[in-house]
């Protein structure tokens, strides 16, 4: 298959959007590298890689990189326009866009800071956060989990991990809205502008937060940042910076959009529920089959740094790879039944939080938040019914923008 390209799939389509799995299903099967079409500005499409063994491996080969930048000429780029800068300036800096050695040097810095213990021992904060969220809504009628609930709730616990005022929380969770938006694949410049804007008034919040905070230390994540920026000549302080805006996302997305997409596959399957409701299921199994069944992050791109025979095509430097994640969790090769629910099944090697040097470093914080509110959501409400959902827009990511649900 060298050099072809001929489009398997556009992953834009409104019933992939809404259903990806039959798709995943047919490319595991005809084509388990195939070129995606996508519509969106500036960007040609890449190739897609479906299989769960041939997604693992490609995530963990140092071929495939993020800094694309290196391996191809300045004129291969269109120019970023002024009002961009400050957003691409900021995510230059973070090591999920870093290849090694700076990707490791970086990731030192996030070990201690995601780290089991340190995430354990905020366990009773976390607790409180998530009784605080519950408190706002009603025990009757319907209500929407994703703006009245799970968005807010992983927002504000991030944003008091890394030492944020409650009383900036709001302001947080703008920022980090219009920063999220604009660095999906499908944006548009306005979007992109929005989120430079909100990107340096983030940076700037946070260079005013390091320096009080180094007058008035603190022992929680952004202490530790702080920490390690002033033992240690490893991380400067546009990288420290940069470094805080990103742990807010690696901290929030992946549990937000956990819950939205976890809630709606409870609600349908009943069964399921009520086994998580009669404790039937272990808190550890029951998050890791849900981000198993519907992950949250579905795509891992990457960029060939060489050019790179793959699956039998040969893959020009430069261009872009998705590795299928949300196909690779439902590969029958690996799991059993893979489109049924099963919140008791054992097999956990899921790729919901990737594979490889790029692994989520926000993972533990994210299964610990899911298992205390799925425990939670399980004791409080006995029935779970969807009124009305909308689908997020997005190439990346699966989630819900609105999931209007009644536990009555």
């Amino acid at each position: 298959m060298s050099g072809l390209r001929r489009t398997v799939f556009r992953p834009l389509d409104p019933d992939f959007l809404e259903d990806p799995y039959p798709t995943y299903d047919r490319l595991r099967r005809e084509h388990p590298i195939g070129w995606a079409t996508t519509p969106a500005q500036g960007y040609a499409g890449f190739w897609f890689v479906s299989r769960y063994a041939d997604v693992n491996a490609g995530l963990k080969d140092d071929r495939f990189g993020r800094e694309v930048a290196k391996v191809l000429p300045p004129e291969a780029f269109v120019p970023i326009p002024k009002a961009h800068r400050p957003l691409y300036g900021m995510i230059a800096q973070w090591m999920l866009f870093k290849d090694p050695p700076d990707h490791a040097r970086l990731r030192r810095i996030a070990a201690p800071v995601f780290a089991l213990r340190q995430v354990n021992a905020m366990r009773p904060r976390i607790e409180a956060l998530i009784e605080s969220a519950f408190a706002q809504v009603p025990d009757y009628g319907p209500f929407d989990i994703i703006s009245d609930f799970s968005s807010p709730l992983s927002i504000d616990i991030v944003s008091d991990l890394m030492g944020v005022p409650e009383a900036d929380h709001p302001l947080v969770r703008g920022w980090v809205r219009e920063i999220t938006l604009s660095l999906d694949l499908v944006r548009t410049p306005e979007r992109i502008a929005a989120g430079s804007r909100r990107a340096a008034e983030l940076v700037a919040y946070f260079g005013a937060l390091v320096r009080e905070r180094r007058t008035k230390p603190k022992d929680d994540f952004l202490g530790l940042l702080i920490a390690a920026h002033d033992a240690g000549s490893f991380l400067t302080e546009e990288e420290l910076l940069a470094s805080c805006v990103l742990f807010l996302f690696a901290g929030h997305e992946a549990s937000s959009l956990l819950i939205g997409n976890g809630l709606f596959a409870l609600a349908q399957n009943p069964a399921e529920y009520a086994r998580l409701r009669a404790g039937e299921t272990q808190g550890r199994l029951v998050v890791s089959e849900l981000l198993r069944y519907d992950s949250p992050q579905q795509i891992a791109f990457r960029h060939a740094l060489e050019d790179v025979d793959f699956l039998g095509v040969s893959i020009r430097k430069g261009q872009t790879i998705g590795f299928g994640l949300g196909s690779a969790n439902r590969d029958p090769d690996v799991f059993a039944d893979p489109d049924r629910l099963d919140l008791g099944r054992h097999e956990t090697r899921h790729l919901a939080f990737g594979a490889g040097i790029h692994t989520c470093a926000g993972s533990s914080l994210a299964n610990i938040e899911a298992e205390m509110v799925f425990a939670t959501i399980a004791k409080r409400f006995p029935r779970i019914e969807i009124i009305a959902a909308q689908r997020q827009e997005s190439i990346l990511v699966r989630g819900l923008t609105r999931l209007i649900i009644d536990c009555g």
